[in-house]
């Protein structure tokens, strides 16, 4: 009895470490600010970690965390912070880096919390010692992308070129609309502009001082948009002239990258491919009757803008000659004696097709069960084994693969085998020889390494017991 004791108190320690192992609670965070020194208005890169008490990074924290510093209210945060908090996902690995986001606003030692919104037992602090260093006034930047006078056919486009470093950089669109992101540790700096308009869009970069003042403005670069402006080039039929029924390629030159390129013929839309730039092409079949058919083109962009030509090419189907028919011989009657023939014929017998190679994949919702496939057989027929030894008929399938659904809330086996089936010349139907059983897992797995363990240990006990 004390060994029974001793081994369900071993078992209850084995599954509190268990459950501490798997469930590892998060401890703190390592928060990190980069670089730890810098001025006023520099960006700074910013870490934050979820760890457990040995400082391991914790794989599933997916909690809400508050970001605020105490030392300067007005200090800049991630965009993507709100309210002073930020959701951890599955995406960050566990660890999220905010690059070049962090901006004080004052010389100081000033710092930055971050707390666990459900528990504020669980936070950090990091530091930084910002000096005020002088203001610079005659900072260069620049805009290398996009080129001037440039054509594109959307409405948005990515601007960038470089700069002092961990810089606020405000760029301007038509005048109207500012756009702000940061110079990096490289110098460069960034930033996806959507809505353009469309025709001519201005661009004009600025780099801001700690206080939002501009203190260098880059050059005007204008692009143009062509959303509305689709052409079509060239329309190419090869050949012009076909019989009915054959084969003939159509060739579009249109704008590129458009999202639809179609042809209308004989009230037919046939959809084309862009095969290279401009180029979209299709291979078709011409109608059946003869007729000089029309063709439309309509093409359309992204943004629903569409062009339509009409008659923008034609298609001879050729009229076949026609050829006189050939007058079928005259059969002479002669009248012959009937043969009279057995109504009884012999079947061919078939040959035994045995079931090989039968092998079984158990996944985590399924079990497939596969073997190898014969040739000459119209299908198998899959047999489940029966409380009573016989086996049922359950499914006929047509390919060597049977597949069985993991359900139920308990571990359970079953018993499958296989047979093959085919037809003899008189279409009888045949089933050959019954593959060996296959035990196959039919109930998803439990936990129950334990339970098994504690009556095996149970039984020894009751044995040594009637042995004392």
């Amino acid at each position: 009895m004390k060994f029974i004791k001793n081994f369900l108190l071993f078992l209850f320690v084995l599954l509190i470490y268990g459950y501490t192992w798997v469930f590892a609670a998060v401890d703190h965070f390592e928060v990190t600010l980069d670089p730890t020194k810098a001025k006023v208005g520099e960006a700074l890169d910013l870490t934050i970690k979820a760890v457990d008490k040995n400082n391991n990074k914790i794989l599933d924290y997916k909690w809400t965390i508050l970001i605020f510093s105490e030392t300067d209210p007005e200090a800049v945060l991630p965009n993507s912070i709100e309210e002073n908090s930020y959701i951890f996902s599955a995406s960050d690995q566990w660890e999220r880096k905010f690059e070049n986001w962090v901006i004080f606003k004052s010389a100081w030692k000033h710092d930055i919390h971050i707390f666990d919104l459900n528990d504020d037992r669980i936070y950090w602090i990091a530091e930084a010692e910002i000096s005020a260093g002088s203001t610079q006034t005659n900072l260069d930047i620049s805009i290398i992308s996009p080129e001037n006078w440039l054509t594109i056919w959307n409405n948005f486009i990515s601007v960038s070129w470089l700069t002092e470093k961990n810089h606020q950089v405000k760029i301007t669109v038509n005048w109207k609309d500012d756009f702000l992101t940061t110079s990096n540790n490289e110098w460069i700096y960034e930033k996806n502009i959507d809505k353009l308009v469309d025709w001519e869009n201005t661009f004009k970069a600025f780099v801001l001082d700690s206080s939002s003042k501009v203190v260098w403005e880059s050059d005007i670069k204008k692009i143009k948009v062509e959303l509305s402006n689709l052409e079509i080039k060239n329309v190419k039929i090869t050949p012009a002239k076909v019989d009915p029924e054959s084969s003939y390629e159509i060739e579009v030159t249109a704008t590129p990258k458009l999202n639809i390129v179609n042809i209308i013929i004989n009230d037919t839309i046939v959809a084309l491919k862009e095969t290279k730039l401009w180029i979209y092409t299709s291979k078709n079949i011409a109608p059946k009757n003869p007729w000089p058919y029309s063709i439309d083109v309509i093409v359309k962009n992204e943004f629903g803008h569409e062009k339509r030509e009409l008659g923008a090419a034609s298609l001879t189907v050729n009229e076949l000659p026609v050829t006189e028919p050939v007058p079928e011989p005259i059969e002479v009657y002669e009248e012959k004696p009937p043969i009279i023939t057995s109504t009884w014929t012999e079947c061919s017998e078939n040959i035994e097709h045995k079931i090989t190679w039968l092998k079984l994949v158990e996944l985590k919702t399924k079990s497939i069960l596969t073997w190898d496939k014969i040739i000459g057989v119209n299908g198998y027929n899959v047999y489940k084994k029966l409380e009573n030894w016989e086996f049922e008929l359950i499914e006929n399938v047509s390919d060597s693969k049977f597949e069985i659904e993991i359900t139920g809330d308990e571990i359970k086996y079953d018993y499958f085998a296989v047979r093959a089936v085919s037809k003899n010349t008189c279409w009888e139907e045949f089933e050959w020889t019954l593959s060996d059983a296959t035990k196959i897992k039919t109930g998803p797995e439990l936990i129950i390494l334990l339970a098994i363990s504690l009556l095996i240990w149970w039984y020894i006990a009751i044995k040594r017991n009637k042995n004392a």
